[in-house]
């Protein structure tokens, strides 16, 4: 058993994107070229928003709903990845979140050549 001396924490940005699912491709592919090493999606998100309820349900494909991406990386990377958003939002719906988060396994995040 380990000991919770042993872990050590390491600082990272988490940046949660909301959005119609017809821009997941868009996402997907930005988060790659930005050097995210991966990501996680949720898919029929609901909430209420500045143009009142958004269901998340799922119609006819998995275009007609509203998604949400987490990711986590090193501030570089997350910087990359909203200024890469911002246009979109300037034109349509959808929101980003980016907060401090930390993180044990540093190596599922990070890339080796950049790490610190």
């Amino acid at each position: 058993m380990t000991n919770s001396d042993d872990l050590v924490f390491h600082s990272l940005k988490k940046i949660e994107i909301i959005l119609p699912g017809e821009r997941q491709a868009f996402v997907r592919e930005l988060l790659e070229r930005s050097g995210c090493t991966g990501w996680t999606l949720f898919r029929d998100v609901a909430g209420q928003g500045h143009h009142g309820f958004h269901e998340g349900r799922l119609l006819w494909n998995d275009q007609a709903s509203v998604v949400m991406f987490m990711a986590v990386g090193t501030e570089p990377v997350i910087r990359r990845v909203a200024s890469g958003l911002k246009p979109l939002f300037e034109k349509g719906s959808g929101v980003m979140f980016i907060s401090d988060t930390q993180v044990v396994r540093l190596e599922h995040f990070v890339p080796a050549e950049e790490k610190r």
